[in-house]
């Protein structure tokens, strides 16, 4: 396999050339098999202690391999033998410390149900033993539950919204499990105190949940980019303090009140590049490679794309582990970049933003001698959705350089 680095306002205009025939897959979620090696990234775990299972360890399936004191527990996906632990990069989780097993035999652990004096105690101690993560966000869910709980939510939905108009991993888990995500969702609304629930959906598929989930409430999504922001915005002018969480970490946390760890994530393989696009259920830390082989890669591919298309990132390593919360992975054959210009002053980067920031203003702020702090306006409520960068047509980073005039207000060094 070869790989070409890109980012989202390269990647984008492809996609939008690419006419997707099938737009979002409507079939089920393979599950493929696990591979002979997984890489298992432990995200948190700089300290030698909070790394449970060194070089030459022997696990069993569903043990502890790492317990940081700010991130989500690791727990393998399999039984097998550490071959290592070290250090390397992984998609959207950075520089981190992984543990490479070797899978043999079936040995697992015992799951044991979570026991507290209280259901919302029971809640938070499972979503933290279990090691689950939001896959909207990245974030361990226990850390969003005490967000939503500290915002005080009264509505909070099972997030069915795709940030690509070709993924349709979250949509899968909700048509699949949705009794399960249903059942995690009342149990994370009993901790947060939120008193209404139900799912928020994109358009497209609205009448596929409604069928197979009557009895819930539905929000529909905007049909524009970031969608969640733009749902969350209309509801709370309606007086309406809502919140999201990812449907694969709620149906984890149904298994979690049982003592189930979540050990895979589900994702959606799409793109020219590949001859069967599908959702496909695998275990955390599978190399890129497994699940490509699984929907049949075109030897001529030549752009890897894991994550959203205005927040992912490009990986040439066929070998990249990925991580739980990967939900899409765009495989591409024919790239072509875009060239950098100027500012042209359109204007479309401030139309775009749910935040009201206008990053053109900051753009031009950083590129001068010395940076005005009353241009960078707004910048500490962006919430990096890349919208920006993505209709920018002189190609610039500036969901980069908003990022960075963050930095600079936080920090008050201006020159």
């Amino acid at each position: 396999m070869r790989g070409s680095m890109l980012s989202a306002q390269d990647l984008l205009p492809l996609l939008h050339g690419y006419q997707m025939e099938s737009r979002r897959l409507r079939d089920g979620i393979t599950e493929i098999p696990t591979p002979d090696t997984l890489t298992i990234p432990l995200p948190g775990a700089e300290e030698s202690y909070t790394r449970l299972a060194g070089e030459g360890a022997e696990v069993a399936k569903g043990q502890v391999l790492s317990a940081p004191k700010y991130a989500a527990l690791a727990h393998a996906p399999a039984a097998g033998f550490v071959e290592a632990v070290e250090f390397r990069e992984i998609p959207s989780c950075g520089q981190v410390w992984t543990a490479r097993l070797r899978v043999e035999g079936s040995q697992a652990v015992q799951a044991r149900p979570v026991r507290g004096e209280t259901e919302a105690e029971r809640v938070l101690r499972a979503a933290a033993d279990a090691g689950i993560v939001d896959e909207m966000t990245g974030r361990p869910l226990y850390q969003e539950l005490y967000r939503l709980r500290r915002r005080e939510v009264s509505l909070l939905l099972a997030c069915g919204i795709e940030d690509d108009p070709w993924c349709s991993s979250a949509c899968a888990v909700l048509r699949e499990q949705g009794e399960q995500v249903l059942e995690g969702l009342r149990l994370a609304a009993a901790f947060c105190g939120a008193k209404e629930t139900g799912l928020a959906v994109s358009p497209p598929e609205l009448r596929a949940l409604r069928g197979s989930l009557p009895a819930a409430r539905i929000e529909r999504a905007p049909a524009r980019y970031p969608a969640r922001a733009f749902l969350l915005r209309r509801l709370r002018a309606a007086g309406t303090a809502a919140g999201l969480l990812g449907p694969q970490a709620l149906a984890a946390l149904a298994a979690a009140m049982q003592g189930e760890p979540q050990t895979h994530g589900v994702v959606t393989v799409f793109g020219d590049g590949v001859r069967t696009p599908r959702n496909l259920r695998f275990p955390c830390g599978a190399p890129l490679s497994s699940l490509l082989a699984s929907c049949g890669v075109r030897e001529e591919a030549s752009l890897f794309y894991v994550g959203p298309a205005c927040q992912g990132h490009t990986v040439t390593d066929p070998d990249t582990p990925i991580p739980l919360h990967a939900r899409c992975i765009t495989v591409l054959l024919h790239p072509q970049k875009r060239r950098r210009m100027t500012c042209i002053g359109c204007g479309r980067c401030a139309s775009v933003c749910p935040q009201g920031i206008l990053p053109w203003q900051i753009h031009e702020s950083l590129h001068r001698e010395k940076v005005d702090p009353f241009l960078l306006l707004n910048v500490q409520s962006c919430i990096g959705c890349a919208a920006c960068t993505a209709v920018c047509p002189s190609g610039l980073p500036l969901s980069a350089e908003v990022a960075r005039a963050a930095a600079i207000r936080k920090s008050g060094d201006f020159f």
